[in-house]
């Protein structure tokens, strides 16, 4: 009787193998996504940039004033923080996050973990070397963090 029994085990009807390679390799692309497709496709991502924002005969044309407020839409995030950590701006700005830090991190909203106070500001993966902007088109006050380091942090202020 043993012989009988064991004829059968292990046999399945060809459906069962199917859904089994479908939900298998269903998996393995996510998880292939997740990890290496999902953080190359970000549409956040520029590369620093080389040189300053504004050139060197742009700056003797322009009043200090204007140089300072040109300077003040970046935001450097350094293995201290984000720097300045609070940052006035009028509406319509484009505001650009740095990173000098050394390793890769985040900007997103506040509060951490959920990231709902203002949707637009979770920018997402932010490689070293690399940079995110955003334009803050109405005023109000608006919280910002690394997700990666909570402890880092940063306020936009729009008027």
């Amino acid at each position: 009787m043993d012989n009988q029994n064991t004829g059968n085990y292990g046999k399945r009807p060809l459906w069962q193998w199917v859904l089994i390679y479908v939900v298998v390799g269903a998996v393995i692309y996510g998880l292939l996504y997740y990890f290496v497709l999902g953080k190359r496709t970000g549409s956040v991502y520029s590369p620093a940039p080389t040189t300053p924002a504004v050139t060197t005969s742009e700056t003797s044309e322009t009043s200090p004033s204007a140089t300072v407020t040109a300077t003040q839409d970046t935001i450097t995030l350094t293995a201290d923080g984000f720097s300045p950590k609070t940052l006035t701006i009028k509406a319509g700005t484009k505001v650009t996050w740095m990173n000098q830090s050394g390793a890769g991190a985040t900007v997103n909203s506040s509060p951490h973990p959920t990231h709902t106070d203002y949707p637009p500001l979770n920018l997402g993966s932010l490689p070293d070397g690399g940079a995110v902007f955003l334009t803050f088109d109405k005023p109000g006050t608006y919280k910002y963090h690394n997700h990666l380091i909570p402890s880092q942090f940063g306020t936009i202020v729009v008027q």
